[in-house]
């Protein structure tokens, strides 16, 4: 690298790999990767009533005319939401502690599912809720989907015979009639059941599709393709190493699903199996992730940044509540990690909001974050809801995050030093203050970094001055408040006398 002009890329984020010479990043903290570049972190901002306990399951139907219902479930009760209030649907249910609500939405019937309990149905906007199955008996389970026109359940409690490795669907386009599996009814309304190898573990995701459907178990993934007439569904375990691990961390976009394994993160197109984190950053999740609370990981996919973002506790989470994010872009590979607060992410449709609602919401006009034209305050559009540790759901909407870029360690002058005298940090947009730090080590024996004081922007020239001599080096850019695109850093030294 020419001393005179050294230029950094902030490449992708690497933590598994070693500081020195990675290819890429070893922090990228509070940012989102777009387009080869990082954009700022909007965190999650919370409003309206709150929930009375932590929210377990949550859900974005529509209906025939394109209005927008968001449900969610605590232990006890489903609610719909109404304005910036919640509805309770009147039932009271027995949900585990480790429980969890799966929904899933059939034409204008919405299936909720918590094991505990007969699974239920909701009509869009309704205030009741009743029992799934109008003829016959729907199992309890953990998991459902739709696969072709038939609602599917996984890990299953048949009239008290828990099958946790089994899966059971409905009649064919009736959500509600649920025949005794092998009878000549069930064969006649193509409904039925299959057992899938309990060595692969409890069925932990369904995912849907026109011709063909996904079962993941814990350490496996089958594909169900419909046939139709008697055998209905062609069952092919595909995958027999890997499945999907935590039980709400699969989500689907479009063709593909993209989950976290027993040993990293992977997405499927129903054929193949592809590793996404192998080699980035599926050491340095597992390191952090508790697992004591597997259940509480979940996914959901952003749009606009055609980003998949994963929700986990790590050690330091205050109850089990997660504290962390994993936002991935499927479009270059790359990612990032974010400290914030949730009890979980989801998928949701944005129901819109006129201006009298935000001034309430938001005590007054200029008091919202962001832009109005913004996706999250109109209907319809696609978006990512979550539920604050208050128990009130909320956008990714607040103030931006302070982000942190810490680059590769390299030695610029081998067998030498390197004198720092300045860094110009390539960043776009209005931030409210950039800085740079830079770290020395005289030696590879110490596997640590340990970062000298941050020198900020001079206004006249952007660059961050210093007078370092620097032997293994690697550059902190912290930026505070939004910006547009964080690109990479440009050093201005040359090779020291210093030996």
């Amino acid at each position: 690298m020419n001393l005179e002009d050294a230029r950094i890329k902030l490449g992708p984020w690497l933590p598994d790999l070693p500081f020195h010479e990675n290819p890429g990043l070893t922090e990228a903290k509070n940012c989102i990767p777009v387009d080869l570049y990082y954009r700022s972190y909007l965190p999650l901002t919370t409003s309206g009533d709150a929930l009375t306990d932590r929210v377990i399951g949550a859900f974005a139907a529509l209906d025939t005319a394109g209005d927008t219902f968001i449900y969610a479930g605590i232990d006890s009760n489903l609610y719909l939401k109404n304005g910036t209030s919640w509805t309770d649907l009147g039932t009271v249910f027995t949900t585990s502690t480790t429980g969890y609500w799966r929904f899933a939405q059939f034409d204008t019937t919405i299936i909720a599912t918590n094991f505990a309990d007969t699974p239920q149905a909701i009509s869009p906007g309704a205030s009741t809720t009743a029992g799934l199955a109008t003829s016959g008996t729907a199992p309890k389970g953990r998991q459902v989907g739709v696969i072709n026109r038939f609602v599917v359940i996984g890990d299953t409690d048949y009239s008290g015979s828990l099958i946790p490795h089994r899966i059971q669907w409905s009649a064919l386009s009736n959500a509600r009639d649920w025949p005794t599996p092998n009878t000549a009814d069930a064969r006649t309304k193509q409904s039925g059941e299959q057992v899938l190898p309990a060595v692969y573990g409890a069925v932990t995701a369904i995912a849907g599709g026109e011709f063909f459907g996904l079962i993941f178990q814990r350490r496996a993934i089958t594909r169900a393709t419909y046939v139709g007439g008697d055998v209905v569904f062609q069952f092919q375990d595909y995958e027999k190493t890997r499945g999907c691990w935590f039980p709400q961390s699969m989500i689907q976009v479009g063709s593909l699903c993209y989950f976290i394994a027993a040993d990293g993160f992977y997405v499927t197109d129903g054929t193949t199996v592809t590793p996404i984190g192998d080699g980035k950053f599926d050491k340095t999740f597992f390191a952090d992730c508790d697992q004591t609370y597997a259940e509480r990981v979940t996914a959901a996919y952003d749009y606009t940044t055609k980003c998949v973002m994963w929700s986990y506790p790590n050690f330091s989470a205050t109850s089990g509540v997660p504290n962390r994010l994993i936002i991935f872009s499927t479009i270059d590979g790359r990612a990032t990690n974010v400290d914030d607060t949730m009890e979980l992410i989801f998928p949701s449709v944005a129901d819109g909001y006129t201006l009298d609602q935000l001034d309430a919401i938001y005590g007054d006009l200029d008091s919202i974050p962001g832009s109005l034209d913004s996706p999250i305050f109109q209907g319809g559009a696609n978006t990512v809801m979550a539920f604050g540790n208050d128990h009130s759901i909320g956008t990714f909407s607040g103030s931006a995050s302070t982000a942190r870029f810490d680059t590769a360690e390299f030695d610029f002058n081998p067998m030498g030093y390197m004198f720092v005298r300045g860094v110009r940090p390539r960043v776009t947009g209005s931030p409210t203050g950039i800085t740079v730090a830079v770290s020395n080590r005289e030696n590879q024996d110490n596997e640590t970094r340990s970062f000298g004081s941050a020198a900020s922007r001079t206004t006249r020239t952007g660059i961050c001055d210093f007078r370092d001599n620097v032997k293994f080096g690697s550059l902190r850019l912290e930026v505070a408040g939004g910006f547009d695109k964080a690109l990479g850093l440009d050093i201005d030294g040359e090779a020291s006398d210093l030996v």
